[in-house]
């Protein structure tokens, strides 16, 4: 659940899925009040100031305020540190939007040097009006200037020479693409959050350092549905759109009327795009696949372009499912056989142009082409026109993921070596004998390869809550935890009790046989629970009393369990739940 939701249902503001910039006449007088008895009649307009709303927006709710604006954030003791920031912003905005505007003395000063002219331009605050309740955030190029007099004479100090070259369109975050939809007229408050969220789920985005960036799927898609259905993508069709249901809420229209105009103009466009359509047909290459010998074709999927077995057409009896992970070339590099005459591929130092120059070009359309690692010793260029051209080259090299730089992994389970790799998940070890061994490890942020994790050990004796399944003994990234033996299928989880572990020493890996040997009781005689802290990597033990932390910790120090205060990030009070993952 958002927290601006959670803020809605305790009844602390008002409904938050709205653009209106209405306010009733009892919330004015109110803030008005508060203005005036806080900060002194200075800051308060003679009459209230009143906001036009953006074009279409949806008034038949109130804009967001708080509900009692003599609440501030601080008097809200019970509520999540994330949702008393909210209300604060909340109550902030709506308070600054009934103060008198803020005053500026702004100045240009214009310095004469000989053939040349210099001018630097600052402002500086002479009343603070509304900023005394909201402050802006600090702008870079806004400057105090001194005091100069007209035909001052001036002394050179200092000469700081700079250049500024022309920058392209910054990606869209999230919240410059949502402020883009509302410049366009598209969608509305309620509907951002799933706009955002089903460009991902779809796989036509990947959000990369809070920006989003396009993937194949999302190309592919785009540029099929622009051709066939140029009237529906433009940027003014759901604008319109909009716009009619708007006067067929106010009775100027009638909604028959209006689909079927729609419907006449859409069935001839989705005939004419039903037999002109290009698909996503798989491009065939010359990779044979590894579980049948067949040829791998190129394909795209949500995940991303892959590569599938071309006998997946086949029927059943005769179908392989064979897959195999391409990695984006970018996180490649290594150098192409001396006695080849490809070009190398260096590391480069993240420059457009030097990137753009070293991408090979498709031998049949001339196309710039897309590479993706298939393994060490080969990398796979696609032409950026597919599946329209089916263009491909096989660079024959030794390549290497970036990210690491230690000395090769050992499997842990048969010996053989691991490679780096990159998934869904982002990058990890896998075995280099897959299928046959299906051993990973997780690559950390520090650059260093994951301990190898301990098999799962069943515990049939404890039963899940949600499901007749029972639970599993694993070890995860954030140390012991139970879960279902079904799982995905039920993905209850819980962490495990220090009995839990006693009763399957013996199955246990050595490494967490100190775990087990913990005292099973607090000192109330509560159960033990074992617990991980994010912030020392280490395993510690909690207690609870019923559906309560009781606060009792125990740390492993020097070979032994000494009960002492846990850190403040790892305190739970309260009632232990498990929060929901949104969906």
């Amino acid at each position: 659940m958002l927290e601006d939701q959670r803020l809605y249902e305790a009844g602390l503001i008002t409904y938050m899925r709205t653009d209106s910039t209405n306010l009733s006449a009892e919330a004015v007088k109110a803030c008005r009040a508060r203005v005036e008895k806080e900060y002194g009649s200075l800051y308060l307009p003679e009459t209230a100031p009143v906001y036009a709303s953006k074009k279409g927006a949806q008034e038949a709710h109130e804009a967001i305020r708080p509900t009692d604006v003599g609440v501030i954030g601080t008097e809200l003791p019970d509520l999540e540190t994330d949702q008393v920031r909210l209300y604060d912003l909340i109550w902030k905005q709506f308070v600054a939007s009934q103060m008198s505007p803020a005053e500026y003395d702004s100045t240009i000063v214009t310095v004469a040097a000989g053939d040349y002219e210099f001018r630097a331009s600052g402002r500086v605050v002479r009343f603070e009006g509304w900023l005394r309740v909201l402050p802006p955030m600090a702008k870079k190029d806004e400057v105090v200037l001194p005091k100069v007099a007209v035909g001052e004479e001036l002394k050179l100090l200092k000469l700081d020479p700079s250049q500024h070259f022309t920058k392209p369109p910054a990606r869209f975050s999230e919240a410059g693409l949502v402020k883009e939809l509302e410049k366009r007229g598209i969608g509305r408050p309620s509907t951002y959050a799933s706009i955002i969220s089903t460009i991902q789920e779809r796989g036509y985005v990947k959000l990369a350092n809070r920006r989003f960036y396009a993937e194949k799927l999302g190309d592919l898609v785009t540029s099929r549905l622009v051709d066939n259905f140029s009237k529906l993508l433009d940027y003014g069709f759901t604008a319109g759109m909009e716009g009619e249901l708007d006067e067929i809420a106010a009775a100027k229209e009638e909604w028959k009327t209006v689909l079927n105009r729609f419907y006449k103009d859409f069935k001839s466009t989705l005939g004419a795009a039903t037999k002109s359509m290009k698909g996503n047909a798989p491009i065939e290459t010359e990779i044979p696949c590894a579980t049948c010998g067949r040829k791998m074709a190129i394909r795209t999927g949500r995940t991303g372009v892959f590569l599938g077995c071309s006998g997946y057409a086949l029927p059943p009896k005769e179908r392989c499912k064979g897959t195999m992970n391409l990695v984006a070339g970018d996180e490649a590099v290594g150098v192409a056989p001396p006695e080849t005459d490809d070009e190398t591929e260096v590391e480069s130092n993240g420059a457009d142009a030097a990137a753009l120059q070293l991408k090979k070009r498709c031998p049949l359309c001339g196309t710039v082409m897309d590479s993706y690692l298939v393994d060490e010793q080969r990398k796979l260029h696609v032409c950026q026109d597919s599946p329209d051209c089916a263009g491909t080259l096989i660079e024959q090299g030794t390549f290497k993921l970036k990210g690491y730089d230690g000395p090769v992994i050992p499997c842990d389970k048969c010996g053989a070596n691991m490679q780096l790799r990159v998934g869904r998940f982002g990058k990890y070890f896998a075995c280099t004998r897959y299928p046959d061994c299906k051993n990973t490890r997780k690559l950390l942020r520090n650059g260093q390869a994951a301990p190898p994790k301990a098999p799962p050990i069943p515990m049939p004796e404890l039963k899940c809550s949600k499901s007749d399944a029972y639970f599993v003994l694993r070890d995860g990234a954030l140390g012991l935890f139970l879960a279902a033996h079904t799982f995905p299928k039920s993905r209850e989880t819980k962490a495990p009790q220090v009995a839990d572990l006693k009763r399957h020493r013996s199955e246990l890996d050595p490494k967490f046989h100190f775990i087990a040997d913990a005292p099973e009781k607090d000192d109330a005689g509560n159960p033990s629970i074992v617990r991980f802290s994010r912030k020392t990597r280490e395993h510690f033990l909690g207690s609870m009393k019923g559906e309560e932390w009781t606060g009792w910790s125990a740390f492993f120090v020097d070979g032994a369990w000494k009960v002492k205060e846990a850190p403040e990030e790892e305190k739970k009070p309260g009632k232990a739940v498990t929060k929901k993952r949104k969906k």
